[in-house]
């Protein structure tokens, strides 16, 4: 099959001319509707599909650079043969159309061109993104049900503020504070982090280690005006640094550089020094199948100045 899709491809595009063909220029005023780049999310009506997937071929070379010339009639004969192999969805065939005529099929701009053409392949396509959507959303809620719990807990003296978030972590397997003063190419607080397995810091620069990656932690923080009680009952690490604000603003970030929302400043004193007690649990089963929010983190900062690293557990 996929070989009789390629001939007819073939043939479509290599096809003599009889007599003069039109080829729609890129910055020709039938084009201006169709930029990509401005108007990515405009549907043609029935009557501009044709014009619009020339268009989106012609302004940005969609197509192999071999096509970027041929009649616009050749060039919509090959679309819809495309517009085909890619409802078909077969890996071989569409492997063998990568080889043979240099075109990749299912990237985000080709989809978007051929769903010009064939509103079939755009209403899969919405279809797809729909689910996906409707995953992660729930994949975020159980998460955010599955976290609840750690935010119940009573701590045995009052702190100042409390907060709690679910936390994604991304590929860099952790969570962190990176304050105004730090020094950004300073490893100290990581290396730190990674010779306990839970926390390092360095000036301004706090880092707590998760097991895995792309997931949910749960992540619980409580700021005291002086040492509350060491709490090791229920959890896997317990372990304590010094830590250093350079700013006034201990905060954690997500993976974009924004305040995690639920969790708190917890530089109650503003810039100086604190003690950051890290609690932890569930490191085996975040490494499970469904380990997704499965691993839980407590972080208690209270003033101190010492800058001893303390393993409680």
């Amino acid at each position: 099959m996929a070989a009789v899709v390629v001939t007819v491809l073939l043939l479509a595009t290599t096809a003599k001319d009889e007599g003069p063909e039109k080829v729609t220029s890129a910055a020709s005023k039938e084009c201006a509707p169709w930029r990509m780049s401005v108007y990515l999310n405009k549907q043609p009506t029935p009557g501009e599909r044709e014009t619009a997937f020339v268009c989106a071929n012609r302004q940005h070379l969609t197509f192999n650079g071999r096509y970027a010339h041929i009649p616009d009639v050749h060039l919509v004969k090959l679309g819809r043969g495309l517009c085909e192999v890619s409802l078909r969805n077969d890996s071989r065939e569409i492997q063998t159309v990568m080889e043979t005529r240099g075109f990749v099929v299912n990237t985000e701009e080709n989809t978007t061109a051929l769903g010009y053409l064939c509103p079939a392949l755009n209403r899969r396509r919405f279809a797809e993104e729909e689910a996906q959507r409707k995953r992660e959303l729930n994949v975020i809620a159980t998460a955010e049900r599955r976290c609840a719990s750690l935010l119940d807990r009573r701590p045995p003296t009052r702190p100042s503020l409390r907060g709690g978030a679910t936390v994604w972590v991304g590929a860099s397997g952790m969570f962190d504070v990176l304050e105004e003063g730090s020094d950004t190419d300073d490893l100290s607080s990581l290396d730190r982090a990674l010779a306990n397995k839970v926390v390092g810091a360095a000036p301004g620069d706090l880092t707590i280690l998760t097991a895995d990656t792309d997931t949910h932690v749960c992540v619980a923080v409580e700021a005291y005006e002086k040492r509350p009680p060491v709490e090791v009952e229920g959890w896997e690490k317990v372990v304590e640094v010094g830590y250093k604000s350079t700013d006034g603003e201990m905060v954690f970030l997500d993976e974009e550089g924004e305040v995690e929302e639920g969790l708190p400043d917890l530089a109650i004193h503003d810039a100086g020094r604190y003690r950051v007690r890290v609690h932890m649990r569930g490191a085996k089963a975040a490494l499970a199948d469904d380990g997704d929010a499965r691993q839980a983190f407590l972080v208690i900062v209270y003033p101190g100045a010492s800058k001893r690293t303390v393993v409680l557990r």
